[in-house]
This record gives C-alpha cells, structure tokens and sequence, in this order.
C-alpha cells in the first residue's frame, strides 16, 4: 500500500468526510499545485510554499518556542507534511485547519502520518467542512483538550499561508476562539454546581430505588414505535399545536416539563415528561395539572429532591448520567444516558436510547421572537422570561438561513450541543420544525 493510500485509510477513522471529501477531488479535478524534487510544493505561478528546507525548521523552532509545555497545539496549514510530522514528536495532538483540498492531496502523497492520524495524534480539519465548528467543539469538549483550553494559540505553517490565507486564518481563530468559551464557560471551574448535583443524587437514591428502573424500561419499549415528536415550549410551539394534536396518536410526545401545561391545556396528552432542574422552581409545571396516569415522568438523578418528592406518587423513573461518579454505585439497573445539559438534550437522547429512528422537534426556537417573546403563550414563567431579554444576547442565523434572529448566551450554547449531538447520532432522522427560531444544523427542515 502506497504512502496516500495508508493516509487516507488512516483518515477514514479520524475525519471519514474529509477522507471522501479528498477521494471525490481527486476523480473530478486536477491539481493545480505542483511537487517539486526536494518535496517542496509551488503554485501555478510558481510560489513556493517554503524558500528552502532551513525556513521548515525556522518555523517549527518559532512554533515550538511559543508552546512551550503545551499538550497539543492548533496550526493553519498542513503544507508539505514535513513540519507537521517533526511536531508530532513533541505533542500529544497537532490539530491541523487545511481549507486547500490541493495541499491535503498533494502532503498526505509526500509523507507517511499514517499511524499519527490513526491515533489522534495529528487531526486534520476542514474549515470549509459544513459541520466545522461541530467537529471543533467535539473535541475541545474532551477533558485532556478542555483542561489546557485556555492555552489556545492558532500557528501558521509557512508565509505562503500568512500571505495567501490570512482571511481563512483569521476565520478559523475567530471560530476556535468562540467554541473555547463556550466549553470554558460551561465547565463550571468553581465546582459548585458539580457538588450540589452530586449531593441530590445522594438524596435522590431511595426514590430512584423505589420507582420504575430505566433499563426495564429499554426492556420493554425499546425499538417498538419509529417516530418521536420532542416538544419545547419557545415562541413557535403555539401555532405548531394544532397540527401536534391532529396527529399525536401517530408518534410518541417527548414533552419538556415547560411545554406540560400548555399541552394538557390543548388536551394532548404527552407519552413521556422529562425534567433536569438542579433547582425546584420547575415545581411549578407540575401544580394544578390533570392526571397524568398515562405519562412516564422522566427526572435525571440530581432533580432538585424537592421536584423529586413533589412528584413521587406519579409513573416516576429516575435516571442516571453516563458519567463515572455515577457508575460507580453499580445501580446498572437505573442508567446510563447522556442527559446534557438542558431538558430537551434530555429528551432527545432518551428517544435516542428507546429506539426512535425519526425525530421531530418542535418549540425549540433557542431565540426570542419577533415581540421579545422567550416562550409560548401559556408558558408559566414568560413574564418573568422577558426580563433577561436586553441581557447576554447575540444574533445569530434564524431558521431559513435568510435573516439574524436575537437569542441568549446560554441558548446559543445549547444550539452548539444539540447540534453536537445531531453529529454524533447521524443515521437517526432528524426534523427540525422549530419555523422562526435559531436555525440548527445537521436537521432535515420541515414547515
């Protein structure tokens, strides 16, 4: 097997679209950069990438001498191969932004980093790659990536690139930049949050214990029904319900806790109610509602105990994180799911997890509409919502792709997660039907 062959299958584990991406290239167009017999690569007016073999030590040195004690390091432009190849010796990954398809070709033919992109050791990443900024928070998400985030520096490979790429340079900074705040931010470094969760769980073990275990319910339900309708309850859902109702015995209602009154208002009747408040005003979406004999309320294991109590005498099934303080009690019976990070990650992955292979949601605008709404009609805090509206807001791309629409800090974050997990479960269907609010990607879109 030739050196790019043994590349790409090694790409294939690592980055399998850009490896197509490379592989479609390659039948449909010509190349327009040459090779030349020291391995140096020119451009079509004969621009080298490097002057001689002394300016590829020159920048590995400078590189090197501005990460000094870093884990991994973030450079622009793969080159020849050389440079990176030499780094790798020095660091546990090498993330590498390449936007020229040409380049990747023509290095991944000049040298062997077969076994470095096997494991991660070098990581090549397109910036033109739809799922771009999906594919970097996947990985600053990882805790040996987080713990050292704030050491991030983006480098560039070779002049040729600071001259002919500066704007692509400047757009891959901007958005590594972005996605290290937010995985930062959400990494709570006081502690505090960790600790109250873990307290709950303590609190929470005899309910859990005394209520339906998860795994029987896998058991039973799992991979006996195909389509999913999550419901949210931001701006968009009330003109979405007429349509909920006429065919909600045609799919199972995944309701968060804020959508429950609105919905049993519209007599429809969720299959499955799920909460994740660490704090108890989410007590409140439960008061003053019908029966809910027919409902399986699902509550993550650090629900506020309040919400927990509240709720014991219902169809209660408490579930543990995937996470290693969990799993360790050995309570196998009652987890494992990924729950995220807000009620409707919750919902989607417990549709994931009981076989759904389509999914549709609604409600999940992630933005303020039009009036400065933050929630339907009939939502039970939307006055109070409307509040934080001139706080911690950013514009973003609405749904259609064709204006900007406001949201909050923390919404945008949950958009970069849910879109994460779209990512990572690409054979499930997702329909996004959330008209007017923070477009998502990697959702079909209907109306």
């Amino acid at each position: 097997m030739d050196i790019f062959a043994k590349n790409i299958e090694s790409l294939k584990i690592s980055n399998y679209n850009l490896a197509s991406k490379i592989l479609t290239f390659l039948n449909q167009s010509k190349l327009s950069f040459r090779v030349d017999e020291n391995l140096n690569i020119y451009d079509s007016r004969k621009r080298y990438l490097y002057e001689n073999k002394e300016q590829i030590n020159q920048f590995a040195s400078s590189i090197l001498d501005g990460s000094k004690n870093y884990p991994f390091i973030f450079i622009y432009g793969i080159a020849n191969g050389e440079l990176i190849k030499n780094l790798s010796f020095k660091f546990k990954h090498i993330f590498v932004f390449e936007s020229e398809i040409e380049l990747l070709i023509l290095a991944l033919n000049i040298i062997d980093i077969s076994e470095e992109l096997k494991n991660y050791k070098i990581i090549l990443l397109d910036p033109n790659a739809l799922d771009f900024e999906i594919q970097v928070a996947m990985f600053f998400d990882h805790q040996d990536i987080l713990e050292y985030l704030s050491l991030y520096k983006l480098f560039a490979s070779s002049l040729y690139y600071k001259d002919f790429f500066s704007n692509e340079i400047l757009k891959v900074n901007e958005i590594c930049i972005k996605t290290a705040d937010v995985a930062i931010r959400n990494a709570d470094r006081t502690c505090y949050l960790p600790l109250l969760t873990y307290k709950q769980f303590l609190c929470n073990i005899p309910t859990m214990l005394e209520n339906i275990p998860f795994q029987r319910l896998l058991n039973q339900r799992k991979n006996t029904f195909d389509t999913a309708i999550v419901v949210s309850a931001g701006p968009s859902l009330a003109k979405q319900l007429p349509l909920l109702k006429k065919y909600q015995n045609k799919a199972f209602i995944f309701c968060a806790d804020g959508a429950l009154s609105i919905l049993l208002k519209e007599d429809i009747k969720p299959d499955y109610v799920t909460n994740l408040d660490f704090s108890d005003w989410a007590i409140n979406f439960f008061k003053n509602i019908p029966n809910l004999n027919d409902a399986l309320i699902m509550l993550e294991c650090a629900t506020h105990p309040n919400v927990v109590q509240f709720l014991k005498d219902k169809n209660v099934s408490l579930v543990l994180r995937n996470k290693n303080l969990y799993m360790r009690y050995n309570l196998n019976d009652f987890g494992y799911i990924d729950t995220g990070t807000h009620v409707s990650h919750f919902s989607y992955t417990l549709a994931l997890a009981l076989g759904f292979k389509n999914i549709i949601m609604i409600g999940q605008d992630l933005a303020y509409d039009e009036k400065g709404n933050s929630h339907s009609n009939g939502y039970y805090y939307t006055e109070k919502s409307k509040e934080e509206y001139f706080s911690d807001t950013l514009e973003v791309e609405a749904y259609g792709g064709n204006k900007q629409i406001k949201t909050h800090i923390f919404w945008n974050d949950y958009r970069i997660k849910l879109e994460y997990l779209f990512a990572c479960n690409q054979e499930v269907n997702f329909y996004n039907a959330t008209e007017g609010g923070a477009r998502i990607n990697f959702t079909k879109e209907i109306s």
